[in-house]
């Protein structure tokens, strides 16, 4: 069997977190991660214009996460890359 890459979910990652405001029927999910600095790095290299890592709001109701994998800018995968690499 060949190498296989481990893919990284938001769902199964301990730094997702949700939050459902009084009254609201969404949940919206971000990511908590301490490397928050790196997050914020990414956000302003790329020109993106929403919140700092802000993965989205989920279904009414529910407290599933509304991405499946991991975004490029998750430090978490880049700590994965960088391991690969041996860096």
């Amino acid at each position: 069997m060949k190498n296989q890459k481990q893919t990284i979910k938001c769902s199964e990652c301990n730094h997702c977190s949700g939050l459902r405001r009084p009254g609201n029927t969404s949940t919206s999910f971000t990511c908590s991660h301490p490397d928050q600095g790196y997050i914020q790095d990414y956000f302003r290299e790329k020109r993106m214009n929403k919140m700092p890592g802000f993965l989205g709001y989920g279904a009414r109701y529910s407290e599933a996460v509304p991405i499946k994998t991991a975004p490029a800018w998750c430090p978490e995968k880049r700590a994965a890359k960088q391991k690969r690499n041996g860096q």
